[in-house]
């Protein structure tokens, strides 16, 4: 009798789940399993915060729809893998594990170390691609987006979406759910129902039109359910191609920081660009503080940031604001952000942040090489009503339009700027020229 374990991993569906798919048409019994990496949750906080909410209703409906197929459950385990999935093939008599392919580092030596671990034991370990439409080494080496996208547009090829059929599981007396770790139910913002609904109805043609508003609800926000794969890439993929091709764009976007990360691994925490590599990074504890807080009382900057903590999600324009505001108004190092943000995202994914934050650092291989986001200009342009400011900071409601677009030259109340970018912005282009020099010297 062939039996086989499928590892869920990041991603938490049984519908176009390809390998999922195959496996339990191939073997005679299949176990479905999940682990709760106690390493990984470290990492994201611990079993009590909201964002594991979002992970145990995903695992909830996932255990939902294998029992349909199966009369069985997801078996749910806390702990190590490299200790678990061991342990469990032997004493089940299973000689086979599959799973989905990762890309981050810490997933990725993980893999290698089971596999290892399951080779002295005469155990496989079989991973296939299925996260991205795109593998990393299937487009040429490239280091900027449009070349990039224009081979990545031509490697797509099969997008068909496959449904799984009923299945026989691997007899097993233990019956642990997400439910008997997680005592959160769901997340407060970011639901199943939530997802589902975005992903019918938001994805729109006009979504480029107004994706930058910060007033206005034309985002998807699908980035949480893509971080756990809720709906595989070709779902969204083939349901965006006929709507809106800047929406595919930024699919692109997603697989090009893996292809960067699998090309350029070794900068993925250095400057990419090797003459940035100088400038000597503030690492003001008191400032970096008052910035995760959002007590910049720039507005924009920290309706953002309250925006962050209290759903662990932030729209894309925001992200932009508040980076540019932390490494160019702050000069603060861009890898103290991304820990920070690797605590709160819920849709974070290492590679994806990473190589955004050195973009925004101005410190990747781009063809403009310095952008500073006003903050002012930021926030007239994309929450002119400040509709999204008085959302998350309520108490700005009887403070003046223009002293809120622009407290350097307002008057507020609400307290006192901790940098002016006024100024701030000279320094940074002065601090950048002068790395940039310095590096000619040097050369």
């Amino acid at each position: 009798m062939k039996k086989a374990i499928f590892w869920f991993r990041q991603d938490l569906r049984v519908y176009d789940n390809t390998w999922f798919i195959d496996i339990i048409s191939r073997y005679d019994e299949v176990l479905p399993i999940f682990i709760l990496d106690e390493k990984i949750i470290w990492n994201f906080g611990w079993l009590s915060d909201k964002k594991f909410g979002f992970i145990r209703e995903a695992l909830e409906y996932l255990d939902k729809k294998i029992f349909e197929l199966s009369s069985n459950s997801l078996r749910v385990f806390y702990w190590d893998p490299e200790e678990i999935i061991p342990k469990l093939m032997t004493d089940l008599n299973i000689d086979t594990l599959w799973a989905n392919k990762s890309y981050s580092l810490y997933w990725t030596k993980r893999d290698i170390n089971l596999s290892e671990k399951l080779d002295n034991i005469w155990k496989n370990f079989v991973l296939y691609k299925d996260y991205l439409l795109v593998e990393p080494f299937e487009v040429e080496q490239r280091k900027v987006f449009t070349p990039f996208y224009k081979i990545w547009q031509k490697k797509i090829w099969d997008t068909k979406e496959l449904k799984p059929t009923k299945f026989k599981q691997v007899n097993f007396d233990y019956n642990k759910k997400a439910s008997d770790f997680i005592d959160i139910k769901k997340h407060p913002y970011f639901t199943m129902d939530f997802g589902i609904d975005r992903f019918q109805k938001h994805i729109r043609s006009d979504y480029n039109e107004f994706r930058n508003d910060l007033d206005k609800d034309w985002t998807s926000k699908l980035s949480p359910y893509l971080r756990f794969w809720i709906f595989s890439i070709r779902q969204i993929y083939n349901k965006a191609k006929n709507i809106n091709s800047h929406f595919v764009q930024e699919l692109a976007w997603r697989e090009f920081w893996q292809h960067i990360n699998y090309y350029f691994p070794e900068t993925k925490t250095i400057e990419f660009q090797e003459r940035k590599r100088h400038i000597k990074w503030s690492k003001d504890s008191y400032l970096f503080e008052k910035w995760c807080n959002w007590e910049t009382w720039y507005p924009i900057v920290d309706a953002a940031m309250k925006q962050l903590l209290e759903t662990n999600w932030m729209h894309g324009r925001a992200r932009m604001i508040v980076a540019s505001f932390l490494t160019k108004d702050l000069l603060i190092d861009w890898r103290m952000w991304e820990s920070f943000f690797k605590r709160h995202l819920l849709d974070y994914d290492e590679n994806v942040n990473f190589w955004n934050w050195q973009w925004s650092a101005s410190v990747w291989a781009d063809p403009k090489p310095l952008r500073i986001f006003n903050p002012s200009l930021q926030s007239e342009k994309f929450d002119p009503k400040w509709v999204f400011i008085k959302k998350y900071i309520p108490s700005l409601k009887d403070e003046n339009i223009k002293d809120i677009h622009n407290p350097e030259k307002g008057n507020l109340k609400y307290s006192r700027i901790i940098v002016k970018h006024s100024e701030a912005q000279k320094i940074a282009r002065l601090v950048y020229k002068w790395e940039l020099e310095l590096k000619n010297k040097i050369s």
